[in-house]
């Protein structure tokens, strides 16, 4: 659907983390509204909210478990443009689904990450510095979008599962290239009897 979308919001936003790039602990919570309407310019008239907490607990050592949890929700009596639907699916969320496999007005989404760096300040052995700067982690995540709060149940989260390999590039940041394959665990999201993949090399963990 073709148009100009132009609109107004605001955000509410509460972060105690020890680290925005790669946090150990701490809490994120963000909320964000947006009012598109044709007086404002825009040829579609909606309202979105979108809710995003975020926990990272530090069980032991470096390790880090992260959790998350997505709420965004669409309201008008009119069509909502393509690209203003909530997705699934991508490098950042959800991964083993191609952005966009689901979309619909409304999504619920969790993920949590388990995050084990390998590298310990002060090692002495010398096999240990070739390795120092490897990083393991494993990751499970679901959503499902949906248009009427009533189909919402377990069985239609579309969830996902994967594991990666993390390189440390800067010790004081945390920075890590990741490197990350994921699998989709619906049977049918590539077609009958397929499943999606994917395989992930960026910078910056996903959340």
């Amino acid at each position: 659907m073709a148009g100009f979308r132009s609109g107004a919001g605001f955000q509410v936003l509460y972060d105690n983390r020890d680290n925005v790039i790669n946090p150990l602990r701490g809490t994120l919570i963000e909320f964000n509204n947006r009012y598109y309407a044709k007086w404002l310019g825009s040829d579609f008239a909606f309202s979105s909210y979108s809710l995003e907490m975020r926990q990272y607990v530090n069980p032991w050592k470096n390790h880090t478990l992260a959790l998350r949890g997505y709420m965004s929700v669409a309201y008008t009596d009119d069509a909502v443009p393509l690209r203003a639907l909530s997705r699934v699916g991508g490098h950042k969320f959800i991964r083993g689904y191609f952005k966009g496999t689901y979309q619909d007005r409304h999504m619920l989404a969790f993920e949590a990450e388990y995050r084990l760096p390998l590298w310990r300040e002060g090692e002495p052995s010398k096999l240990w510095q070739v390795w120092k700067r490897i990083g393991i982690v494993g990751f499970l995540g679901g959503a499902q979008v949906f248009h009427d709060a009533d189909v919402v149940k377990w069985s239609r989260f579309n969830l996902a599962a994967g594991g990666g390999l993390r390189i440390l590039l800067n010790k004081s940041s945390r920075a890590n290239i990741r490197i990350d394959y994921a699998v989709a665990l619906r049977d049918d999201s590539d077609g009958p009897g397929k499943r999606q993949r994917g395989f992930y090399f960026f910078l910056g963990e996903a959340f």
